[in-house]
């Protein structure tokens, strides 16, 4: 038996600890949006960490609701499944797929 099948099994064996799920809070909401850096870019979203910050007061309540549905019921939205991935380049050859 190859490794990876004994892997499986003993995965499969011992049950796996269950999750708590804590639901967030207006104030945990409205204190990450103060530490994102403030920034004029934006995201796939089209919003603005600076306009993030300025409305944080006034969106901190929904986006706890919203939150707190996600966890509850086990549902991550597909809209929120999406990111931008740009690579940077840093100081070596920028024809180099990978630096080490």
């Amino acid at each position: 038996m190859d490794s990876h099948t004994h892997f499986m099994e003993q995965a499969f064996i011992k049950p796996y600890p269950s999750i708590e799920c804590k639901c967030t809070t207006t104030e945990e909401i409205e204190r990450i949006i103060k530490s994102v850096k403030t920034k004029n870019s934006y995201g796939y979203n089209q919003i603005s960490t600076k306009i993030l910050k300025i409305s944080g007061p006034f969106i901190s309540s929904p986006i706890n609701y919203i939150c707190n549905k996600m966890l509850l019921g086990g549902v991550f939205p597909d809209t929120l499944k999406y990111a931008r991935i740009k690579p940077l380049h840093k100081n070596y050859d920028r024809c180099e797929v990978y630096h080490a």
